[in-house]
Order: structure tokens, then C-alpha cells, then sequence
């Protein structure tokens, strides 16, 4: 809305001042950031920076690949969670999930639906390996210290629902792992993607940047002035000082 609105239109129509802690303009928009940045190539087009305007694309195309890539990588991480790919779901974890205490988090959650299903299918050795070796050293990302003593419990135990009452299945589990790391996966920057895309699909008015600049100008010299008469207004006269004294 940055591109084609006048700024009148962007204050609903007026020249009051935004409500205190209201803003106009949101930053961290995505359409918001893709509209500043083609004003800000715009304007370095129109001065000549053409070395400049270069860079700004070509980093804007980079950060669009590899929030691309990153959002690509979480699809693939989902569907080898659903599928039960372990092997693949530990190959994406490093490209779909950024940091690595997240990453280990992630990974101890996977691990221990892994540990579960094996439990549920009767497949102790392989459980016992698998706490061992995957779990053991990510303890320290457990929700609880109890938990993991809890999952070394589950191996003398007939079902996993003896310590695990909501147990419904491997599918359900998947499902609900997750669900649980919704936020986790969601922080990939898909914006990013998107601001390099809008380099190229955005057409703005000439100089909208200088546009803009003009109107938000004159707003500031047009709301000075009616300060000033209201402050006018709201003043005592001289003569109505002296007829009170």
C-alpha cells in the first residue's frame, strides 16, 4: 500500500496524528519491507547508483533463494516426520530448523517418538539402542529431568500407555509432534523469499520515495501549523488580561 496510496489515504483520510502507540506503518510486514526496498532500488536507479542498485538485487535474490530453500527443507522435514523417515527427518533437521539448542530440542522430541514406536511394536532391543545412543545424549533437552528417567522405566513395562496414558499411535504421535513445534518450524523467514520476488513484480509510481518524503513533509509542516492556532486560540487576549485586572 506504500506504492499506490497517498499518504492521505494511508491516515484513513485525515491529518491527525496516529493514536499514541498506533502505527501507521508496520516494519516487519512483509509487504511492507518488499514496497521500501523497490523504493530504495528505485531511488538509487533514478541517482545513477547503478553498482549499488546491482548489489541490493542480487542480495535481496540471494536472501529470496535460501528462504526458499529453507521453506522447502521444512516441507520434506514434515512429510519424513508423517512417514516415519527417520533417517531423512535427521538429514533436514540442520536445514529446516535454525540453531542448534532448536535443532537438539526438535531432535530429542523425534527420538523419543522413535523410542516409543519401537516400544509399541514390541521392539525392545531396538528401543534400548535407540535411548541409548540417540536419546541419552540429548537428555539435557528433555522437557524434565523425570522424563528420561521415565522412557528408561518404559523398557520394563508392557505398554507404553503404562507411562505414556495419551498414547494413541505412531500416526496420531507424529501428528501431535508436530503440532507442538508449529513455532519451531514457522521461523524460516518465507518473508524473505517473497521481498526478493517483489524486486521484480512491483511497479511503482516515478519517484515514489521523494513522493512520499513530499507528502509526509507537508504533513509535518501542516500539523505544526494548526498547533500553533490552536495554541492561538486558546491564549488570553491582552486585552482581555488587562479588562480582568
Amino acid at each position: 500500500w506504500l506504492v499506490a496510496a497517498p499518504l492521505s489515504r494511508q491516515m484513513n483520510g485525515t491529518n491527525c496524528p496516529p493514536a499514541a502507540g498506533k502505527l501507521l506503518v508496520d516494519g516487519q510486514d512483509a509487504r511492507t519491507k518488499q514496497e521500501i526496498l523497490q523504493m530504495i532500488v528505485q531511488y538509487l536507479h533514478d541517482e545513477g547508483y547503478t553498482a549499488a542498485v546491482a548489489t541490493v538485487q542480487d542480495e535481496a535474490n540471494v536472501r529470496s533463494l535460501d528462504a526458499q530453500r529453507a521453506r522447502t527443507a521444512v516441507r520434506r522435514l514434515r512429510r519424513a516426520v508423517l512417514d516415519g523417515d527417520w533417517p531423512e527427518m535427521e538429514k533436514l533437521v540442520p536445514r529446516a530448523i535454525a540453531g542448534t539448542c532448536e535443532q537438539k530440542v526438535f531432535l530429542y522430541a523425534a527420538y523419543r517418538l522413535q523410542f516409543l514406536e519401537l516400544l509399541d511394536g514390541g521392539e525392545q532391543h531396538k528401543a534400548f539402542t535407540q535411548l541409548t545412543k540417540r536419546l541419552k545424549p540429548l537428555e539435557s533437552c528433555a522437557p524434565s529431568p523425570a522424563e528420561f528417567r521415565d522412557l528408561c522405566y518404559l523398557l520394563t513395562c508392557r505398554s507404553v500407555h503404562e507411562v505414556v496414558r495419551d498414547w494413541e499411535g505412531a500416526a496420531a504421535a507424529r501428528e501431535s509432534l508436530l503440532q507442538q513445534h508449529e513455532v519451531l518450524l514457522e521461523l524460516q523467514q518465507p518473508e524473505a523469499a517473497e521481498e526478493g520476488e517483489a524486486l521484480l513484480e512491483v511497479v511503482l509510481p516515478r519517484a515514489r520515495l521523494l513522493q512520499l518524503l513530499q507528502q509526509a513533509a507537508e504533513w509535518q509542516v501542516e500539523s505544526a501549523r494548526r498547533r500553533v492556532i490552536r495554541s492561538s486560540a486558546s491564549a488570553p487576549s491582552a486585552s482581555a488580561s488587562a479588562s480582568a485586572a
